[in-house]
């Protein structure tokens, strides 16, 4: 069996349904420079099997040949310089495609939607829809089962619809829907296009077509989908988002205890070495306030083979505008200054938010978490990308006389001097050689950190050897001790460790130097400023800055970590060198709670919270409730507004009569009464009232009403009218109390009147259609008369010899 290679209006629909589809996937990315390759691998994938099918291969190998084509389309993009001849895959193609998969699925896996866009992940991303487009070509095209080539459309939508926050936005579904629903019309039109033979004429027939005529079964195609799509858009446009804390069973911030979600990040000091050594130096920070060091992460975990931040969670209570809480280990003893910054992102892709440290609160958009552990300021959700945020922080000024009388460090920071096995002894070693017979631990850190500044024992490079490389495990710092040169990862790890080793509670920081100032006196912070610090505990003055890295690139060591202390925001030295604060982390028991007085504190609005937020609303239950209600309140509203639309176009006599009538007729029917369209005026008045069983008033008025529309119809001279609406009123108000109290709600909450204005509004949505038919139509003969028609493989009539 062989493919018969027909019109290429079902492929390119194919092709077109996968490409609508994949836009659902822009809410799993930050940014959509993955969307132009992927949509050049549908291209390709489109020229690979319909050059098959028209080469009229069978159906197992159409596929194969699209698989070769887009193949070749990732390997020319990805891997071209390992290819042969650019395009042609070989094994060391292979493993670069493989290499790069690797490396976005350890991304996939360890950063959380909206991610950015690596070359690792646009990989997977491109073809992941390379592939559904070969699915969707071989199903839809191949074999002739387009409803089956929903399947692999449906992909595309439940991986963000999974997997990103902010789920799949009702634009982005009803391009997908109606590339789908597109792809149904053009398979079914073909398929009636096969059916029969054409029939031929001995004579010209100007009026002949050879196809079907499928107009009137794609115009209620047309009506179907729409009524389908617009259905099925009422769910994500109103709730994009699902989930267990959506319907209040669960999620962060929704209980009493401290929830959290565990979140697992991505290591920033693995890439500093290669954002130092980067040709282009560009700036990615731009901040306004005293010259700081801005710190993204803590690094508390050391492996071994790399210092690496814990297992951090993100209580919703965590949020940084609702403020931190004061440093744990830090007292009043230990001077401080308030002060604030003003920091914007340009370029930067990071989970972590630079700050200067410790922070009390930040302003910024979007939901920011601190981690109590760490301080550790992360997004689960967001980038730092094109972000600006105002902070509240403390300069804090130990003295030496404070470090040096700091007690033991308390039990429940032991984990802060855990090393795992498998460090060289020579490290240890060297470092009871440097601090010999160092009285207090604050001598020992000040021995280690001139030490390794000194110039005549190590030297700053970023060009390092081979054997130390960009890592910072226990391997790493013994031949960086044995080749004396690096740069700040390995001065930062080689003291974090050495310190542990000696007991001093330690761990790695990385961020940047507080950079240069331009021209208005903002200060400019480049890639080429990302750096590594060590962080050690003294109690009283919390987690305390020191600087190792020599001043060749660093300047001086921070005030207390020198001969000659600086006072607290005085002096010429204290604004003219950029220093790392003194930081009061929380090395503590990560269980320590924030101060009342913090978690008291919140915000009374917010523009990054929602109204569910605010009001603490499960989204689900919350937006169906509220759409029983709006529904509920249709019927009476529409009532309400015939009501008044009537009685406002009333502007003669007749009117008003016309007006009155419809009126009654409306009130009767929504009392249960059943009117006979074929009774007269006066006899629907008289019958109305004899089975309402309407007296006195309410009879009057009735009867009224009755006479009134019979001399409107009939009547040369209207004559005398009187208030008909305030007898339709009377008989309105009878109906009520001869009625039950359903009765009288359903009247006005449910009333059945309304249904006409239902069919009406609904033949008008028909009429609507039948223009826009029209319209199509009408453009579509324009457009292609005098052209030849190519339906069904038939041809053109000819006439009879």
């Amino acid at each position: 069996m062989k493919v018969a290679a027909g019109p290429l209006r079902l492929p390119l629909t194919a092709a077109l349904a996968t490409g609508l589809s994949s836009i659902c996937l822009g809410s799993a990315f930050l940014t959509g420079s993955w969307f132009l390759p992927a949509m050049f691998a549908i291209v390709f994938v489109l020229l690979g099997t319909e050059l098959a099918r028209r080469m009229s291969a069978p159906p197992v190998i159409v596929p194969l040949v699209g698989v070769l084509t887009l193949t070749g389309y990732l390997v020319a993009r990805y891997a071209h310089s390992e290819a042969f001849l650019w395009i042609i895959p070989d094994r060391s193609a292979l493993h670069r495609l493989a290499e790069l998969g690797s490396q976005g699925n350890d991304q996939i896996s360890h950063y959380a939607a909206p991610v950015a866009v690596t070359p690792g992940l646009e990989l997977l991303a491109v073809a992941g829809i390379g592939f559904v487009a070969l699915a969707v070509d071989t199903l839809a095209v191949t074999l002739r089962r387009a409803a089956l080539a929903g399947l692999p459309l449906l992909a595309l939508y439940t991986v963000p619809a999974s997997v990103s926050p902010e789920g799949v936005s009702w634009e982005a579904f009803a391009l997908g829907g109606a590339g789908y629903l597109a792809l149904l019309l053009a398979e079914s039109r073909e398929r009636l296009s096969r059916w029969g033979r054409p029939l031929r004429f001995s004579a010209t027939r100007t009026d002949w077509q050879a196809d079907v005529e499928t107009a009137p079964l794609a115009q209620v195609g047309r009506r179907v989908g729409a009524a389908a799509l617009g259905l099925a858009l009422v769910v994500p446009a109103l709730m994009p988002t699902l989930g267990v804390g959506s319907f209040g069973l669960g999620g962060p911030g929704l209980g009493l205890g401290r929830g959290g979600n565990k979140v697992a990040v991505i290591n920033p000091i693995i890439d500093l070495g290669q954002d130092l050594r980067q040709d282009r130096n560009r700036q990615v920070i731009r901040y306004e306030g005293t010259p700081t060091y801005l710190r993204m992460v803590g690094l508390d975990v050391f492996t071994g083979d790399t210092w690496r931040p814990s297992e951090i969670s993100a209580p919703k209570r965590q949020n940084v505008e609702n403020g931190l809480p004061n440093p744990p280990g830090l007292t009043n003893q230990v001077t401080r200054k308030r002060q604030r910054h003003k920091i914007e992102v340009f370029d930067l892709e990071q989970q972590f938010l630079p700050l200067p440290y410790p922070a009390q609160r930040v302003s910024i958009n979007g939901r920011w978490v601190y981690d109590t552990a760490t301080f550790n300021v992360f997004s689960v959700n967001s980038s730092t990308r094109r972000l600006t945020y105002q902070v509240t922080d403390l300069a804090l000024g130990p003295t030496p006389a404070q470090l040096r009388a700091a007690p033991d460090a308390p039990a429940s920071l032991d984990r802060f001097l855990q090393l795992p096995l498998g460090i060289p002894a020579e490290v240890q070693r060297i470092a009871k050689q440097i601090v010999g017979k160092a009285p207090t631990h604050y001598d020992e850190a000040l021995a280690l950190q001139d030490w390794l500044r000194d110039p005549t024992e190590f030297t700053y490079s970023t060009d390092v050897a081979d054997s130390v490389g960009d890592a910072n495990g226990a391997r790493a710092i013994a031949a960086f001790l044995d080749t004396r040169r690096g740069y700040c990862v390995h001065f930062a790890s080689t003291m974090a460790v050495m310190a542990r080793q000696l007991g001093i509670p330690a761990r790695v920081a990385v961020g940047f130097t507080a950079g240069t100032r331009d021209a208005k006196g903002r200060m400019v912070v480049t890639l080429h400023d990302a750096h590594s610090w060590p962080e050690l505990y003294f109690e009283g003055a919390g987690w305390v800055a020191f600087e190792p890295t020599p001043g060749s690139r660093t300047g001086s060591p921070p005030p207390w970590a020198r001969a000659a202390v600086a006072p607290i925001g005085g002096g010429s030295d204290a604004t003219a060198v950029p220093t790392p604060a003194a930081t009061g982390g929380t090395g503590v028991n990560p269980r320590v709670r924030a101060p009342e007085s913090f978690n008291n504190a919140k915000k009374a609005t917010s523009g990054s919270q929602s109204v569910f937020q605010r009001l603490n609303l499960p989204k689900v239950p919350t937006v169906v409730v509220l759409i029983a209600l709006l529904a509920g309140l249709v019927p009476s509203a529409t009532r309400l507004v015939v009501r008044r639309r009537r009685w406002r176009g009333a502007r003669t006599p007749a009117d008003t009569v016309a007006a009155a009538w419809a009126e009654l007729r409306d009130t009767l029917v929504d009392y249960g009464y059943l009117w006979r369209p074929s009774d007269s005026p006066r006899r629907g008045a008289a019958r109305v009232s004899e089975e309402m069983a309407l007296t006195g008033a309410s009879d009057q008025a009735v009867r009224r009403l009755g006479a009134a529309t019979e001399r409107a119809r009939y009547a040369t001279t209207l004559g005398e009218v009187g208030d008909l609406r305030a007898d339709v009123e009377t008989v309105r108000a009878a109906l009520g109390d001869a009625t039950t109290s359903w009765g009288r709600a359903r009247a006005r909450w449910l009333p059945r009147s309304t249904r006409e204005v239902a069919a009406a509004s609904s033949e008008r949505m028909a009429d609507g259609f039948d223009a826009v038919d029209d319209v199509v139509a009408t453009v579509r003969e324009r457009v292609f008369s005098g052209r030849s028609r190519r339906g069904g493989g038939s041809t053109a009539p000819r006439p009879a010899p």
